[in-house]
């Protein structure tokens, strides 16, 4: 006997709990973010340390010593026993010592630290197959905005099958943490302190 109507795998009978098959429960669904408008997770966790010495050490001394003789057979001082009224002859022999040195030292040492979870939206599909990818998030407290923007490009392989990506593996990454409010204000020189401080010589 051939039943009046077929039932798909997917039908939901009245009053069943099974909601029928839909992306987040079917076994092999992929739900990591590839589309047009698709949300990854991207892992921020960003660090870097710098160092830089330079020293410089420099020294010249150098001396002269000459004495002159005869000169087409007069004698060294040309005959001027008072020479400018000094009382004292033409001496033409020079003698004269220089000494230089100079020694510097400098070093600079930066260090930073980000770690934060946003999701970001994908923006562009490349030819090559590789996701743009936009993201902001903004946290308000105490009327203090923490703002955190990035902006890069990732490779769908790259993402993992919880649909997170590291930060690390972000081509052409900007990433820009900033804080707006009170506090930030408070932590900002004027623009008045900073040019006096452009022009001010000592």
């Amino acid at each position: 006997m051939i039943p009046d109507k077929l039932y798909s795998a997917s039908h939901k009978e009245e009053g069943a709990i099974w909601p029928g098959e839909t992306s987040e429960n079917m076994l092999f669904q992929d739900t990591r973010g590839k589309q047009l408008g698709d949300i990854v997770t991207i892992l921020v966790s960003e660090s870097s340390t710098s160092t830089q010495t330079a020293t410089t050490s420099t020294s010249k001394d150098s001396s002269i010593d000459m004495q002159a003789g005869t000169m087409l057979g007069l004698p060294s001082n040309f005959g001027v026993g008072n020479f400018l009224g000094s009382g004292n002859a033409l001496n033409p022999s020079v003698n004269a010592k220089t000494s230089r040195s100079n020694s510097g030292s400098g070093t600079t040492t930066r260090q930073g630290r980000l770690t934060a979870t946003i999701s970001a939206v994908i923006t562009e599909i490349l030819p090559s197959g590789n996701l743009r990818v936009e993201g902001k998030r903004v946290v308000t407290i105490n009327n203090e905005d923490q703002v955190l923007v990035l902006k890069g490009m990732i490779r769908p392989m790259d993402i993992n099958f919880d649909n997170t990506v590291s930060s690390t593996l972000i081509a052409d990454a900007e990433i820009t943490y900033v804080g707006k409010g009170v506090i930030s204000d408070e932590q900002t020189v004027g623009w008045a302190t900073r040019a006096l401080s452009w022009i001010w010589p000592f």
